[in-house]
């Protein structure tokens, strides 16, 4: 294909593939750039988002975050998460915790003295009954 131009009387003659293919190959790469940039920024919003998301510091959203973290390492994601919400709940609350667990301890010790005392006396009391027959 040939373009021609006649307004001077002279003809002159020009490839058009030559003309055109700079262009194209231009529009190509600023298209590219623009997409690129486009995506990058999209991925830094996702990324501020899940920033704003794991600063807020509650135990659930420390939880969830730490459980993804440790699933897309390979890594249990149900002890990373139970460590993250640990890690996310206030003092009070781990306060609490710690005496909640110190109480069932304390108690569960006496329920087992109790225990191993009413034994102890049904075996005397049985060790009388079976003496006196």
């Amino acid at each position: 294909m040939t373009a021609s131009n006649t307004a001077s009387g002279a003809t002159k003659s020009a490839p058009v593939a030559t003309s055109l293919a700079p262009a194209l190959s231009d529009l190509r790469e600023a298209a590219l750039r623009y997409a690129t940039a486009k995506a990058s920024r999209k991925v830094e919003d996702w990324a501020a988002d899940l920033n704003d998301f794991a600063a807020s510091r509650g135990p659930t959203t420390q939880a969830v975050f730490e459980g993804l973290k440790a699933k897309l390492r390979g890594k249990n994601p149900v002890w990373a998460a139970i460590k993250g919400a640990w890690s996310g709940t206030s003092p009070e609350l781990k306060l609490a915790v710690v005496l909640i667990l110190i109480l069932t301890l304390l108690l569960g010790l006496v329920v087992l003295l109790v225990l191993v005392l009413a034994l102890l006396v049904a075996a005397i009391v049985a060790g009388i009954r079976a003496a006196t027959r």
